[in-house]
């Protein structure tokens, strides 16, 4: 997902490494349901006033709209603002946010639209490969530690499977929960985010699992390390990549 990674300091503890390529950042998911009458053209329109409010505050974020593709059929979310950022400058902006009066009007705007709630994960990067493309898909897949493998065996395996060759996919990394988010409101600790560069890519995924052996290494990821709840996709159009 993230275009331009910004690594993690160096005097930070060798986990960082462990539990990631170096990059850690905080993923805000605002997650929402449409209210009567509201449609997807609707939350489009209001874009551009996100992006104005995201100027002021200076928060220049890999940003995006996520809407459903293949999703479990009992969920209700029609959309999902997404922003991955610095931690620094997530909560630098977030200063400026809460005495915002555009800010506070796009908050009244965004309500009569849809009814939200938001979550702030950190968000451990595996592996990017940058790309300018604004409109890509995005698996989700949900996942807990199963209990007979250890957290540090459980790294080494995502390190593993990360520096392995060929990878189909742009970018995967893992988001953990932090704020507004308890046990039992998802299906697992953790979850995997892919990003693919359409939907050839991410299907010949699925293709390469099913007739060229990745089914092997989705048996063992599955059945020794983690026991995962299944992948919904997502369409996820990008409205800002930093830097850009």
């Amino acid at each position: 997902i993230i275009s331009t990674p910004l690594r993690a300091d160096d005097h930070q503890s060798s986990d960082v490494t462990a539990m990631s390529d170096g990059t850690i950042e905080a993923a805000q998911l605002t997650v929402c349901t449409l209210n009567p009458g509201k449609t997807l053209d609707d939350v489009s329109e209001i874009l551009p006033s996100i992006r104005e409010v995201h100027r002021e505050i200076e928060l220049d974020a890999f940003y995006g709209l996520m809407t459903p593709l293949f999703v479990n059929p009992k969920t209700t979310i029609d959309f999902i603002f997404a922003d991955f950022a610095p931690f620094d400058q997530l909560s630098a902006a977030w200063d400026r946010f809460l005495v915002s009066e555009s800010g506070a009007t796009l908050q009244s705007s965004l309500g009569e639209i849809a009814n939200c709630n938001r979550s702030m994960h950190r968000y451990y990067h595996q592996y990017t490969k940058y790309s300018d493309d604004k409109s890509r898909v995005l698996s989700m897949n949900w996942c807990s530690k199963r209990e007979a493998v250890s957290m540090e065996d459980l790294m080494a395996k995502h390190r593993s499977l990360a520096e392995s060759p060929n990878k189909p996919f742009l970018h995967w990394g893992i988001a953990v929960p932090a704020w507004g988010l308890r046990k039992g409101d998802t299906q697992g600790s953790f979850a995997h985010f892919i990003g693919y560069a359409d939907m050839n890519t991410a299907m010949a995924s699925q293709s390469d699992i099913a007739t060229k052996g990745g089914w092997k290494d989705r048996r063992e990821y599955l059945g020794s390390f983690a026991d995962c709840s299944g992948e919904n996709l997502w369409k996820f159009d990008i409205a800002n990549i930093p830097g850009s």
